[in-house]
């Protein structure tokens, strides 16, 4: 126990350890939104690289199929396709390079969504600095 100098015993304020104890669950949450945080960022890294792979495997089966030469032709023979709609439909949809379209889709929305959990932890940990900043835990 510290003394003060008139040799009695100081006692620490009452709330000190609860204080103390609401810093250190700040803390260790902020420790673990940080380490969140980076997760996701290597997450949201990797799949904008899966993305760019989706776009090229993309532009490679678009090239590689016919859909490109069927869609120019329902500009240049426009009542022709009007008349045989049906055939001229799913012979677009057959020749579409799909698994690329699904491969590009399904990046998409693993970039989105690791940007929404990124966004999330980034704006919790700017809570809990100004928490700590502004000592509103005690």
């Amino acid at each position: 126990m510290f003394l003060n100098k008139h040799n009695s015993p100081i006692k620490p304020p009452k709330r000190l350890f609860r204080v103390i104890i609401k810093r250190l669950k700040i803390e260790k949450n902020l420790k673990l939104f940080k380490e969140k945080f980076s997760v996701f960022s290597a997450l949201l890294a990797i799949s904008i690289i899966l993305v760019a792979a989706a776009i090229l495997l993309f532009n490679y089966d678009l090239k590689d199929s016919e859909s490109v030469s069927l869609i120019s032709l329902l500009f240049l023979n426009t009542r022709i396709i009007i008349a045989h709609f049906q055939y001229f439909a799913m012979a677009v949809l057959e020749s579409m390079p799909i698994m690329s379209i699904i491969i590009f889709i399904v990046s998409i929305t693993l970039v989105m969504i690791f940007l929404r959990f990124l966004v999330q932890y980034y704006d919790r940990i700017l809570t809990l600095h100004k928490l700590i900043k502004n000592k509103k835990y005690g």
